[in-house]
């Protein structure tokens, strides 16, 4: 087990398989802390602070970012239970987790229970007392059995570069627009008539909506609920999901191209692997990665902006798409790569 410099750890914590925690820099965890990484792993960023009798169970991993605070009496769960016969018990049937990711910054207030398979990004809240059931984009105010957004961090009514994540059909300043439109040309290059689309990130659809009328079929994803109902009510015929990146509900090798743009430097670098690995998954054999994001020119690893996480170097882009063929990167912040045959 990692603990990282300045950590205190209660002596009353409970830690199983150690081997599989990581605990960063400046992290407290509390007296009768349960950290059960299971077949997973446990990954704590610094600057954390886990408070009293919060339980972690980790079959499909956790990652709790930096500056997130953990209210006493949680619970965090990245595994789940099969209870589909009556012929065993449901302790002997399948036991499965697809992991939980905290971005950063994220608060979770007493007694609260987040469920497998959910990303709370940036800045989230958590009420007490809550049950979180699915995803839910940056700076929101999440409360509730199941939790739904109750407010926004951030003014609705504005639009700022710094703190938002996607572009906004109705608040984006139309200064933007030209860059924006300039990743879906840069897409539209690769995309040919025939093929079957994944949007990754879809946000509100703008970028979408173009690329669709390049292709045969597209289909768009994205962690914000919001952000996908705006899509779906602004162009109806759009088919927009709402769905983790590192969790896709797609079969192995079904899209011919994938976009991928504006999306892992909004991630934790854990979280973008997976990110990738479930687009190498679901790309067919010889299909295409087409995306974009900012290239760190320097050593600096701090990001230009809040709502980023963490903005690669070439070199560190170039090692997260080592399984695919062909891998350039075009005009400092544009990237491809080939699944392949």
């Amino acid at each position: 087990m990692h603990i990282g410099k300045n950590s205190v750890i209660s002596p009353e914590v409970v830690f199983e398989q150690p081997e599989k925690i990581f605990i960063g820099d400046n992290v407290q965890i509390k007296k009768g802390v349960v950290l059960r990484p299971e077949t997973g792993f446990i990954y704590i960023g610094n600057n954390v602070v886990i408070n009293h009798y919060t339980v972690i169970h980790a079959k499909g991993g956790i990652e709790i970012g930096d500056w997130c605070i953990i209210a006493p009496h949680c619970g965090i769960f990245a595994q789940n239970h099969s209870f589909d016969s009556f012929d065993v018990p449901i302790t002997l049937q399948q036991n499965i987790g697809r992991g939980i990711t905290l971005v950063g910054d994220n608060w979770i207030g007493a007694s609260s229970i987040i469920l497998d398979g959910v990303t709370l990004g940036k800045g989230t809240v958590v009420g007490a007392g809550s049950v979180v059931t699915k995803s839910v984009a940056m700076a929101q105010v999440f409360a509730g059995n199941p939790a739904k957004i109750i407010k926004t961090r951030f003014p609705e009514d504005q639009w700022d570069f710094n703190k938002v994540e996607r572009c906004s059909l109705s608040l984006t300043p139309p200064k933007y627009l030209p860059y924006i439109r300039k990743r879906a040309d840069f897409c539209i290059r690769y995309i040919d008539p025939g093929d079957f689309v994944l949007d990754v990130g879809c946000g509100e659809g703008f970028i979408t909506a173009m690329i669709a009328e390049r292709c045969k079929r597209i289909i768009g994803v994205d962690y914000s609920e919001n952000a996908v109902n705006t899509a779906r009510n602004t162009s109806p015929t759009l088919e927009c999901v709402h769905m983790s990146a590192a969790d896709l509900s797609f079969d192995n090798g079904t899209f011919d191209k994938i976009t991928c743009l504006e999306l892992i430097e909004h991630v934790t670098i854990l979280q973008a692997r997976k990110v990738i690995n479930e687009i190498y998954r679901v790309l067919k054999p010889g299909g295409w990665i087409i995306g974009s994001t900012p290239i760190r020119i320097t050593e600096e690893s701090s990001p230009s902006c809040y709502s980023h996480i963490h903005e690669y170097s070439e070199q560190e882009l170039s090692d997260l798409l080592i399984r695919f063929q062909h891998v350039d990167i075009i005009d400092g912040n544009y990237f491809i790569g080939r699944k392949p045959l």
